[in-house]
């Protein structure tokens, strides 16, 4: 990608976006916590408090834009995933595989696409109308949207009430401080720890986000975001609560870099998706 200006000395209002292209390459790393407790009765009339041991997970992407147009930006997208629970650590995972993202911020898992999740958090605000319909930034905007994917769980994107709060320089680049809340639905199958499936819970997803958005490469630097919910869960006349509780980290590796644009024809076209975790 073309070097701009150095953002950092600048005012928000001088700085102008450098639109994505073909062959421009983004590399992330996510961590994140998941933790899960029941607590309630069983279908059986015992009492259920269990508290499972939260599985960490460490990954790394590299993303490759292929192909800009009016449908969105079409990624081929590489990378790993480790989980470790219990202190035990599982070999990583890779994936790769194809996904679109849409002029309005919404993200396509599409087909051969494995890395779902929290790999698909920053996609949503690569497009150059996602972060308040592509206005300039100040201090102090708010609006409304979507998060650009639902996570695990949820039965629609999370609807998130988002803020600018502050301008800051991290590694000498000026970035905008988004944070936001929302709420999306969840429905999720439930299974105790000794594998006794207790049925389908429901209830609402409790979302918080804060991010530092560079408004000139047009990408999220890093990010962090908290889920959390109390579902109910009704089976056999018994009721039981369902506490989830995730914690992300996505954050940017490097600079963005340029590879010579790809051929066209070579990039498929077939969008299967897949509901991310």
């Amino acid at each position: 990608m073309t070097a701009a200006a150095d953002p950092a000395a600048l005012p928000l209002e001088t700085v102008s976006p450098v639109p994505h292209a073909a062959g421009d390459i983004l590399d992330y790393s996510v961590r994140g916590t998941m933790s899960q407790s029941i607590v309630g009765k069983n279908p059986y009339g015992g009492s259920i408090h269990q508290v499972g041991a939260p599985t960490d997970v460490l990954g790394h992407e590299r993303i490759a834009i292929k192909v800009v147009s009016a449908r969105g930006l079409s990624l081929h997208r590489t990378g790993s995933i480790m989980a470790t629970f219990r202190g035990r650590s599982s070999p990583a995972q890779p994936g790769s595989g194809w996904t679109l993202v849409k002029p309005d911020g919404s993200v396509a898992d599409r087909k051969g696409s494995t890395l779902g999740g929290l790999f698909l958090l920053p996609l949503g605000f690569l497009e150059n109308r996602t972060v308040d319909g592509g206005n300039p930034l100040h201090a102090g905007d708010r609006w409304n949207a979507k998060l650009g994917m639902a996570l695990y769980g949820m039965v629609a994107q999370p609807m998130l009430h988002f803020e600018v709060t502050g301008l800051q320089s991290v590694g000498g680049i000026s970035v905008v401080v988004l944070t936001a809340t929302g709420t999306a639905p969840v429905k999720e199958p439930i299974v105790t720890n000794d594998d006794v499936a207790l049925g389908t819970a429901t209830g609402v997803s409790h979302v918080s986000l804060r991010c530092d958005y560079d408004p000139v490469a047009q990408r999220v630097v890093d990010m962090l975001i908290e889920v959390s919910d109390e579902l109910r869960i009704t089976a056999h006349g018994r009721g039981a609560v369902v506490r989830d509780n995730q914690h992300y980290v996505v954050a940017l590796d490097g600079s963005v870099e340029h590879d010579p644009p790809p051929v066209t024809a070579t990039t498929p076209h077939a969008a299967g998706t897949t509901p991310p975790r």
